[in-house]
């Protein structure tokens, strides 16, 4: 998934991998998981407070995460209101959630889960069994617009009772369960409401949306039927603003509670020192990369691909475009992935070395080159230096701005463009390079795609972070993209906020403990709320 303006937390440092702790441990070869009842979770310390608007950047193009890849719909949609068996905290870690407990196979291939007791969607329908199987029978249907059925593999899926649901793997997967919590596959939907998810989802979560206002706002109230703690505010309202000076200003006269990504990093020293306001930063799962059409003319060769990614200054475009707050990339993983590699040193910044590569290729006096912008701040804010950096080397760079509906379309979904600079905010999300036809038009996809089978079919967790390291030094051997850094998100609130999500490992902004005041549960802070 791509994600626009910005992407959840990051940090100067690399730090230990929080996620090995959501790859279910197979130290044993029948897996299960079991959760605590929802009254035994622990309970919101204080009543229902006023509303709380939120400050963003993007409106969403619908409200439905199945038949959009916009992260701006999971930032609202996803947790808030549709949920999964499974989800992932602020932390990264794997909740029970409609499921209460799950057990797999001993050869890894088949899930069954124990669906939650009690659980209602906002409309009154009650939750069950067999819609936790429409919802995953949907994904995999003839014709599915889901835009990761192709990541599900999932061969079928099983009512076995009124609580319980079998899923079959086409495969043994270490990925499978992560997965479900992390994309749109693994929102559970209520049949009989499937027909207005764009305008209406109806799901179990602790809001349900109450209005939209085009271009400028979507409302959440709260859920009176939800099934746990009920959140600490009497309703959210995201507005959006196109331009970041004036999202700021609309907090600083009090219009706004937070900001859930600051636009312009730049702007962040207005807020520093002064007290009426937090600031809080982290991890993200997300790269801003540099994306290179591999079937593009020049960018079909590596040697030519390999001279960009050495001709810009990763570092560099951190200072002008994120305010110095980000950390240098080289492939396709951050450190909160199990698998991380730091391969921002392959391709040290030697535009000498760029030159000489162009030259090799056939191209000693360069060659024309267009760049096709998403009107975000990160990608406007990089642009110009990459172009001055790329012509520094014989690369002559035209540059084209588009509306973001535009570029999902033309760039994204139709693969027409030459380059791109864009944020793609997903966990994990390495399966691209293995997906045929995905947008960059990558030649080694099958390559890829039988060397993550092949980790996944490990046996041990070892052997598959082997298998997928060795899928990130081959996709940073033919620079099939330029990945240039982790996008920092920098929340901004009010000093009364609490219950914020600490980290950015989800693209849902995680609005379960939210309020004004009062205390966060001693369980929730471990999880990662503020």
């Amino acid at each position: 998934m791509v994600r626009e303006g910005s992407l959840r937390r990051s940090t100067h440092r690399v730090v230990s991998l929080l996620l090995l702790s959501s790859v279910v441990s197979l130290t044993t070869l029948t897996l299960s998981w079991s959760a605590a009842s929802a009254s035994e979770r622990a309970p919101h310390t204080q009543s229902s407070g006023g509303p709380i608007t939120i400050g963003s950047s993007v409106f969403p193009v619908t409200l439905d995460p199945t038949a959009n890849p916009s992260a701006a719909i999971d930032e609202v949609i996803d947790y808030n209101v549709l949920q999964h068996l499974v989800e992932l905290a602020p932390n990264g870690s794997l909740q029970p959630t409609l499921a209460t407990s799950w057990t797999l196979s001993k050869n890894r291939r088949i899930y069954t889960f124990k669906i939650r007791h009690g659980v209602h969607f906002s409309n009154g329908d009650p939750l069950t069994a067999a819609d936790v199987t429409f919802s995953m029978d949907r994904v995999i249907k003839s014709g599915s617009t889901y835009p990761y059925a192709k990541i599900f593999d999932v061969k079928s899926v099983k009512t076995l009772s009124s609580d319980t649901v079998q899923v079959t793997l086409d495969s043994p997967s270490w990925e499978w369960l992560f997965n479900l919590a992390s994309y749109s596959n693994g929102v559970v939907l209520d049949p009989r409401t499937v027909s207005t998810l764009g305008t209406d989802p109806v799901g179990t979560g602790p809001y349900a949306v109450s209005g939209e206002v085009q271009n400028y706002s979507v409302s959440l109230n709260v859920n009176p039927r939800y099934w746990g703690p009920k959140p600490r505010t009497s309703g959210v309202t995201f507005r959006y603003f196109s331009s970041p000076n004036a999202e700021n200003a609309a907090l600083e006269s009090g219009q706004l509670n937070l900001i859930d990504n600051l636009g312009n990093p730049s702007s962040l020293a207005s807020f520093e020192h002064n007290r009426s306001y937090q600031i809080i930063s982290g991890l993200t799962n997300g790269k801003v990369q540099l994306t290179l059409n591999n079937s593009y003319g020049p960018l079909r060769k590596t040697l030519v691909r390999q001279a960009i990614s050495y001709a810009i200054d990763r570092q560099a475009i951190i200072d002008v475009a994120s305010g110095g707050r980000g950390l240098p990339l080289g492939s396709d993983s951050v450190p909160a992935d199990p698998y991380y590699l730091n391969l921002a040193h392959v391709y040290t910044y030697n535009p000498t070395k760029a030159k000489l590569l162009l030259r090799k290729a056939g191209y000693p006096h360069g060659f024309a080159l267009s760049l096709t912008l998403p009107p975000y701040p990160y990608a406007q804010l990089a642009a110009p230096l990459i172009v001055s950096e790329l012509s520094a080397v014989g690369i002559h760079v035209s540059v084209q701005n588009i509306p973001f509906p535009l570029w999902l379309s033309r760039v994204f979904e139709a693969g027409n463009f030459q380059t791109t600079i864009i944020d793609h905010a997903e966990a994990r999300d390495i399966s691209n390079y293995g997906t045929n036809g995905y947008y960059w038009h990558y030649a080694g996809t099958a390559t890829v795609a039988a060397l993550l089978r092949s980790a996944n079919a490990a046996p041990t967790q070892a052997q598959w972070i082997a298998g997928y390291r060795k899928v990130l030094r081959l996709i940073t051997k033919q620079a099939v993209n330029d990945w240039l850094y982790v996008l920092p998100e920098i929340t901004i609130a009010q000093a009364s906020v609490t219950g914020l999500p600490r980290f950015g490992y989800t693209e849902s902004f995680n609005l379960a403990y939210l309020g004004i005041g009062g205390s966060v549960p001693a369980a929730a802070k471990k999880l990662g709320f503020a």
